[in-house]
């Protein structure tokens, strides 16, 4: 629970700015994504600040709470108190030496405390009530002293403020809640088993931890903070009960079925982090055109996805020849036919639509008559009409032959120009919206070969109509 959202803002914190505004969406827009200001690039919500806010300000509110307890529990060191007595030290040290802990352990007598309890890692103290050793048989205090060498045993005073720790940071889970209670619960049987194994006796345990119980009740003086390991931890009755009558057994079914649930859990959490060293998937298009390629052009394509990281790079030279590299994971491959599919399937998402046609301008006026007297000096000529292959029009119904499925059949993807020759007819008129038709003969390139193609199209209300694309002169 602590982990993954760490390892998610970590994973986001290296991210660039611009990566993670781009995503996917280059792929599924124009390769010159910056030219479109405000309509990719991700916006901070107002709502994600406040719950960020919200979560620093809970945070910061139970850790305060958690550094209240140390402070109430280290300002106890100034308090009176009295040494154990002789004898029980000796028998503290037994039990010490008994269950393998080599660190010094003071116990110690106060009229502050309530219950007995451990604190502090490297030189642990064990806090009693002075009335326990004076009202309790001596082989319950000794269980109670076994129970909290357990803790300092298990150096259970670590992990438990480690779990503090995680609590703090997920105050607004249920589950960490639920969890780190159930955490205690175990905590405290584990001692307890472990108590019984150095004295040898559960039902004194149980008495003892009756006794406590019976002598609970609101106080002016210290009440413990969760920082601390008290003996009366986690649910009494439960662990009399299990002192008593032994620990409840689990049939195998439910075992079985924790191992799935933790088996699925693992898979799942692995397929979310991105266990690849893909850290989530994108596409990347840089491209010197947003259309067809033509001689001069090329295109590089960078796909990193959860299976596999892909780059493909494309060149059209001055010949009109096209020149490929592919890779995988950095290796070169072969451009097979599942390649080619991949690279159709991008190309098809990342072709822009097409822009509007501009107007054919108007002929000039006719000159004035030579007889004229005064005539106006003439107009100047206006510019020549752009070249058939840098028209607006002819952009347009290039995009739509490079995704027509037999062109693909023939010529592979993606389909370049194999040069800016462009012969026939273009008849559009200057109405809106653009209604004709074109009869045109080009060279297209790919990666089965070249060929001269033969297109006959109308365009209708801005939507283009192809008949069936013609092949002449193909060149394998």
């Amino acid at each position: 629970m602590a982990v993954l959202p760490a390892s998610t803002f970590l994973r986001f914190w290296q991210v660039a700015p611009i990566e993670v505004n781009a995503g996917v969406l280059q792929a599924m827009t124009a390769p010159r994504i910056d030219a479109i200001p405000g309509v990719f690039v991700q916006q901070s919500s107002p709502v994600a600040i406040a719950l960020a806010l919200l979560w620093l300000g809970g945070v910061g509110v139970m850790l305060l709470r958690h550094f209240g307890g140390w402070r109430l529990v280290s300002a106890l060191e100034k308090h009176p108190y009295e040494a154990l007595p002789a004898d029980w030290q000796r028998r503290v040290e037994m039990l010490r030496t008994a269950m393998g802990i080599t660190r010094e352990v003071a116990v110690r007598l106060s009229f502050d405390v309530i219950g007995p309890f451990t604190v502090r890692l490297f030189r642990p103290v064990i806090w009693l009530p002075l009335s326990l050793v004076t009202q309790l048989p001596r082989e319950q205090v000794e269980a109670l002293l076994a129970h909290e060498l357990a803790h300092i045993a298990r150096m259970d005073w670590l992990w438990n403020g480690l779990q503090c720790v995680v609590e703090s940071l997920l105050f607004f889970h249920p589950a960490a809640w639920w969890l780190g209670r159930r955490i205690r619960q175990e905590r405290e049987h584990a001692c307890d088993d472990l108590a019984v194994t150095a004295c040898g006796d559960a039902i004194a345990l149980a008495e003892a931890l009756v006794q406590i119980e019976r002598q609970r009740h609101p106080s002016p003086r210290l009440l413990l903070p969760r920082l601390v390991l008290a003996a009366q931890g986690g649910s009494l009755m439960q662990r009399i009960t299990r002192l008593v009558s032994g620990p409840p057994t689990r049939s195998r079914w439910g075992a079985r079925a924790g191992l799935v649930v933790l088996i699925a859990t693992g898979a799942l959490l692995v397929s979310q982090i991105g266990i690849t060293g893909n850290p989530r998937p994108n596409i990347r298009i840089v491209s010197s055109t947003d259309g067809v390629l033509r001689p001069g052009d090329e295109r590089e394509i960078t796909a990193n996805g959860l299976d596999k990281q892909r780059y493909y790079r494309g060149a059209v030279d001055a010949q009109g020849r096209l020149t490929e590299v592919y890779k995988e994971d950095g290796q070169v491959r072969p451009i097979d036919t599942g390649v080619r599919d991949w690279l159709a399937e991008v190309m098809r998402l990342s072709v822009p639509p097409a822009p509007p046609m501009p107007p054919i301008p108007p002929m000039p006026p006719p000159p004035p008559a030579p007889f004229a007297v005064d005539a106006p000096p003439a107009p100047p000529a206006p510019p020549p009409p752009p070249e058939m292959a840098e028209s607006a029009v002819f952009q347009s119904l290039l995009r739509v032959v490079a995704n027509d499925p037999g062109v693909i059949a023939r010529l592979g993807s993606p389909v370049a120009m194999a040069s800016n020759d462009v012969h026939g007819r273009i008849d559009i008129g200057d109405d809106e919206p653009l209604d004709g038709g074109v009869d045109l003969t080009f060279e297209l390139t790919g990666p089965k070969g070249r060929a001269n193609v033969h297109v006959d199209a109308q365009l209708d209300d801005g939507e283009w109509s192809l008949d069936p694309v013609d092949f002449e002169n193909a060149v394998r």
